[in-house]
């Protein structure tokens, strides 16, 4: 009987190389501009999909955390994309965060049409990330039921992170869920969101919404060990 490290010499010999474990290369990173989240991450890694993940509607900061990494992309002349699978996102917001629009594509998905909008979300993601000429491609899938999410195959999550190897842009996936597992070079978990609000406005019952600080559960593939750690960032609203 031929020994295994017999069979493992003859495929090196004919194929340098094919069964040395894969290691991603890490790469350039696009700073968030949270420097709490910087710190852990040192940005969002390109040329890689990286998933935020929050259970729920609730607010934790994933909006804030984008546009603020968004502002100062296309405050450095490069262009962003969010596809919006469920027609939630706010331009106003969005300008009002100092993004530049004039380098802002939003891809709406339209209920309306033929195609369900959780197709339509990835076959725009798929254009836009093999065209190029993005810094950013935000797929916003956050309002997306989870077990739709669940019916995606892994094969979907891996091809996008294989093409997305190949170029200079980062890949950005807004789930209910970890939806992308080990495909994902980094993974953001945002939980433990606590709303803070300003005191009674003069003589009124109001109050006005101040910030929210949620906890980051972080884990990346981009370098060896895995790793996971659990700090917290605080999201401001651009009236506070």
């Amino acid at each position: 009987m031929t020994s295994i490290a017999v069979i493992r010499a003859q495929v090196e010999n004919r194929i340098p190389g094919a069964l040395t474990p894969y290691q991603r290369i890490e790469g350039q990173k696009i700073p968030t501009g949270i420097a709490s989240l910087d710190a852990l991450t040192g940005g969002l890694p390109r040329g890689a999909l990286t998933q935020i993940c929050a259970s729920g509607n609730a607010s934790v900061g994933r909006t804030t955390l984008l546009a603020s990494t968004m502002a100062q992309l296309t405050r450095n002349q490069e262009c962003c994309a969010w596809i919006d699978a469920t027609d939630a996102f706010d331009p106003a917001s969005a300008a009002a965060a100092d993004i530049d629009l004039s380098r802002f594509l939003w891809v709406r998905c339209d209920r309306s049409r033929r195609l369900k909008p959780l197709e339509q979300a990835f076959k725009a993601a798929d254009i836009l990330v093999q065209n190029g000429g993005f810094g950013l491609i935000t797929l916003d899938l956050g309002g997306i039921d989870e077990p739709l999410l669940r019916k995606v195959p892994l094969t979907t999550w891996f091809r996008f992170a294989r093409v997305m190897e190949k170029t200079p842009a980062a890949l950005v996936v807004l789930t209910s869920y970890p939806a992308a597992k080990s495909c994902a070079g980094m993974t953001l978990v945002l939980s433990d969101s606590q709303d803070a609000w300003t005191n009674q406005i003069d003589d009124h019952h109001a109050r006005l919404f101040s910030h929210v600080s949620s906890a980051i559960e972080m884990e990346t593939r981009m370098r060896k060990p895995v790793s996971s750690e659990r700090p917290r960032f605080r999201a401001t609203p651009v009236w506070a």
